[in-house]
């Protein structure tokens, strides 16, 4: 008899049947692969097609091709890059139209005496088309410091450079004059050279700023292994997925947040809860009651919303 099994990375409601033969005539394989498929839906890894489906309405949506070329390429990035997962992380919208699709390889992390350290291998690529994707180099503090003078839109060109003003030095303050010498007129300090930071290094700077502040989960998703490493709890569920008290970042949760700052809607028809963040605006993150599964977007231009208290 021949057995056809539901791709377990397509749906989490993924089920499996034998042709020619009845359901309960399941041997050793099938309720290993069975059981494989319940795990993989249970780890609640973002798959795209499921977060694009539930986030649509928000306006997270992709060209036909890009999301075709997606389904396959991000699958396969993953074996290449030999990490758990490669993983959508969204959409940055530049002033000549070509947008970049970012995506971020996650292979897991560690909780070290209190202090989470991701696993080797956590990092954030990019793509024109959703084939083909570059990694992003990690940016120091400098330039994550100076990335945050920059208030304009990325041009598309991963090659672009912007220039940061530097501050003008101070100069040494003079000794005062001798009685009877003239004073020396006051000197003007030059001006030094501006900064160059390249649109990749920019880029990268506001996925950090957007990733470090809205990347959510519900509470109680994760637990830590005996070997300290995070994983999800298996017998993980929301109680009040209409509540805000529910959902957390890595700066505590939304119910604690700045007013304003986060939007909860719950649909009682699809139990399913949409979260939108209104300081970095194109943020969108879901909670499906009944599948049990979660998942995060951006789709903006990776600005930060600096009038947040004016539009409480």
């Amino acid at each position: 008899a021949r057995w056809n099994f539901a791709d377990s990375s397509a749906s989490p409601r993924s089920t499996f049947s034998r042709v020619g033969a009845p359901r309960d005539q399941l041997c050793g394989k099938a309720r290993f692969v069975f059981q494989s498929v319940i795990m993989t839906a249970g780890e609640m890894n973002q798959n795209p097609l499921l977060t694009l489906d539930a986030l649509g309405a928000c306006g997270c949506v992709l060209p036909t091709e890009v999301q075709a070329a997606m389904d396959v390429s991000l699958t396969l990035k993953a074996r290449e890059l030999g990490v758990r997962a490669f993983l959508f992380w969204g959409r940055l919208c530049t002033e000549s139209g070509a947008d970049y699709y970012v995506a971020r390889a996650h292979n897991g992390a560690k909780d070290l005496d209190g202090a989470i350290v991701p696993n080797p291998g956590n990092k954030f690529y990019y793509s024109r088309d959703g084939v083909n994707w570059l990694d992003l180099e990690p940016v120091s503090s400098e330039t994550t410091a100076r990335a945050l003078k920059i208030t304009c839109w990325l041009t598309g060109d991963p090659a672009h450079v912007f220039h940061v003003a530097q501050p003008v030095p101070e100069l040494e303050p003079k000794p005062e004059p001798v009685e009877g010498e003239e004073p020396t007129p006051d000197e003007e300090a030059e001006p030094l050279p501006p900064w160059e930071i390249t649109e990749a290094e920019y880029m990268m700077c506001r996925i950090n700023a957007i990733h470090g502040s809205c990347d959510l989960a519900p509470e109680g998703m994760f637990i830590t292994d005996p070997h300290g490493n995070i994983s999800v709890n298996p017998m993980f569920c929301v109680e009040r997925p209409d509540q805000p008290s529910a959902y957390a970042t890595s700066c505590g949760s939304l119910a604690n947040a700045a007013p304003g700052k986060w939007g909860v809607a719950f649909d009682t028809f699809k139990r399913q809860t949409t979260i939108r963040n209104f300081e970095y605006p194109g943020f969108f993150a879901y909670y499906s009651h009944v599948s049990n599964t979660v998942g995060n977007l951006y789709f903006g231009d990776g600005l930060r919303n600096a009038d947040l208290a004016f539009t409480v």
